[in-house]
């Protein structure tokens, strides 16, 4: 927005512009390392209900922080606040939905939770656009668009006062009537159904086999076979971040300037874009996620591949359209040209890649490689490890679209490319597989195997 370097005195030269602008952003991926870790201390306790509600309340002061921050230091501070209630949220969401939903649209709920992440980061494009385009030159351009956080984490804090307990919560607590009711009031049926007594009795003998395990969770947690699920988990994650997918979410405008999408609101236009195409194809994959044809493994691989070529293809056409534009009088503005439209393409096939595999799978495995007993702690540390590296892609990418220019897609493709081999050796299908059938899971020989069939 025009005035917002102005506003804080950040102006300057190119590298000092890029450092501050990464302190910013990253502030609140460091904010959600925090929380994601922080949130079961309250949520074990008090329940995964009152957990999102508290990571609401604190998403909502970091949010009012950020409007009123006078200073860079206040707007940092506002954005690690915020950022707590992220990684809150991001942690026990998928827990409470995993406890509620009936086990045969667990993993259609768990896309579901991507196809909603990918709707508010569209929504929150169309603001910006919209507060450029359509508002006076001001400080409002920037601040409404930050007081509109307020609207989604208070429908949050509210609409968690009308939903229930999880039922594996209630369960632990012993509060078995309670968890009876909260079941019958989420599948529709009446206490006295078949379905809802065996579901109760698989709950409650579940949490009674838990407690009688001699070994601690985190004895447990070091069981060769679950370190290597946990291992797999995490690299996940931190694949998923490698991608370069925030880097796009994140500095978009900046990709389409270096590209030659300039203008006064051409390239937050360009952005706007971006985001419908995110969520026209996270919506697909909700109808492939379950194929046996697709699966897990076989959609990381081709959506990797996508992001490959695309991000090259994009890298080499970046090239060639810094040397068209040094090439150009000083102050002549260049063309787009049919270079800069084929390189905008790539941005949205890479969209498409990264929406039809790393985005939605990588919670939808880990919740199906982690054993019930242990998911939480492991559900912590991928967070945790999750919205570190986050918060490194937040805090480098302005720096190398500044000095790497058109090599840091280069950069993105070649982790990119790593990826697909990791998947390739590392990964094994998990769709349709117990927790028993995924034992050796992460064992070569698995992966070795699958290949061959």
């Amino acid at each position: 927005m025009p005035t917002f370097a102005p506003h804080f005195g950040i102006e300057g030269d190119a590298n000092y512009e890029a450092q501050v602008k990464g302190n910013i952003v990253s502030m609140l991926q460091a904010g959600c390392c925090i929380g994601g870790l922080l949130i079961n201390l309250f949520a074990d306790p008090f329940g995964r209900k009152a957990g999102i509600m508290l990571a609401a309340v604190v998403f909502i002061v970091g949010s009012v922080v950020q409007v009123v921050a006078p200073t860079v230091g206040a707007m940092m501070a506002g954005r690690f606040i915020g950022g707590m209630g992220v990684g809150g949220c991001s942690n026990i969401v998928p827990v409470y939905i995993a406890e509620i939903a009936p086990k045969h649209l667990r993993g259609r709920m768990a896309n579901l939770w991507q196809f909603m992440v990918v709707l508010g980061i569209m929504v929150s494009y169309w603001v910006d656009y919209a507060c450029l385009k359509h508002m006076d030159v001001s400080d409002k351009q920037w601040k409404t668009p930050l007081g509109l956080q307020i609207v989604p984490g208070g429908i949050l804090l509210i609409g968690m006062g009308f939903l229930p307990e999880s039922l594996r919560w209630l369960a632990s607590r012993d509060r078995i009537e309670k968890t009876k009711h909260n079941l019958c009031r989420l599948r529709g049926l009446p206490e006295d159904d078949e379905r809802i007594i065996q579901e109760v009795t698989e709950i409650h003998e579940s949490i009674l086999e838990e407690r009688a395990s001699k070994s601690s969770k985190w004895a447990e947690l070091l069981q060769p076979s679950n370190v290597r699920r946990l291992i797999i988990g995490i690299m996940i994650g931190v694949c998923q971040q490698w991608t370069g997918t925030n880097a796009i979410n994140y500095y978009a405008p900046q990709m389409f300037q270096q590209i030659g999408i300039t203008g006064e609101t051409v390239d937050i236009l360009a952005t706007g874009i971006y985001g419908v195409v995110k969520v026209v194809f996270v919506f697909v994959f909700f109808f492939m996620v379950d194929h046996p044809f697709f699966g897990r493994r076989n959609s990381l691989i081709i959506g990797s591949i996508i992001m490959f070529v695309s991000f090259y293809i994009l890298g080499g056409l970046l090239k060639h359209i810094e040397e068209d534009q040094l090439a150009l009088p000083p102050g002549v503005e260049p063309p787009v040209g049919a270079k800069g439209y084929v390189a905008m393409v790539m941005l949205f096939i890479f969209a498409i890649g990264y929406e039809i595999s790393w985005g939605p799978l990588v919670f939808v495995i880990c919740a199906e490689i982690y054993p019930t007993r242990i998911r939480a702690i492991c559900m912590s540390i991928t967070i945790a490890i999750f919205w570190a590296m986050n918060t490194v892609i937040a805090k480098v990418t302005p720096l190398m679209i500044t000095n790497l220019t058109y090599g840091t897609y280069f950069f993105f493709g070649s982790t990119v490319f790593a990826m697909t081999v990791f998947t390739w050796l590392c990964i094994p299908e998990t769709r349709g597989r117990s927790l028993e059938d995924m034992e050796p899971v992460g064992n070569f020989a698995i992966c070795s195997k699958q290949r061959k069939d």
